[in-house]
């Protein structure tokens, strides 16, 4: 018994007490804390799963007066282009994902090639690696396809003179 109450008077001794305005405080300070914004992914660079399924990737463009807008761009051939008309190559070491949700590619502008996290390539090298894939997807995009309106038209014309001989030997008055 004795050895109880030596215990007992040695743990209210250590507990020191604290005012019900003491207690409240520092409760407020611990959810001030939790309290912190979450950093949301522009609009425009979200890329859902249809998108995606084609090749599309949200892409975080960082200019050179240091700020930042999305958009989304679709990677082909291992290129991709923005929509100011500049071109870039990316391969799948360069997509991130954001909230494990949305693919994006982190490019600066005035780069070739999009920025790698993990990798010692953060230092600004001579990229001519990728001139070729740029060469060929720009070369790719100045071929333009023939328009199908010439065709068409031929086809018209067939048909008008298959129209007219048939008019013409079935005994009709031409």
């Amino acid at each position: 018994m004795e050895e109880a109450k030596i215990i007992e008077t040695n743990i209210e001794e250590n507990i020191p007490e604290k005012s019900m305005k003491d207690m409240v405080s520092e409760i407020h300070k611990a959810l001030e804390d939790s309290k912190t914004k979450k950093v949301k992914l522009p609009r425009k660079a979200r890329v859902k799963k249809r998108k995606l399924r084609k090749g599309w990737v949200g892409a975080l463009i960082i200019d050179e007066n240091k700020n930042i807008h999305g958009e989304k761009v679709k990677i082909e051939g291992s290129c991709f282009n923005e929509k100011n008309g500049l071109y870039h190559t990316a391969d799948g070491k360069d997509i991130f994902w954001f909230d494990g949700k949305f693919p994006i590619i982190l490019q600066p502008s005035w780069r070739r090639s999009p920025i790698r996290l993990g990798t010692t390539e953060l230092t600004e090298e001579n990229n001519t690696k990728s001139q070729t894939y740029i060469k060929a997807r720009m070369l790719a995009d100045v071929i333009k396809v023939k328009s199908k309106g010439g065709s068409i038209i031929l086809w018209l014309v067939i048909g008008a003179a298959v129209l007219f001989a048939i008019n013409y030997f079935m005994g009709g008055s031409a």
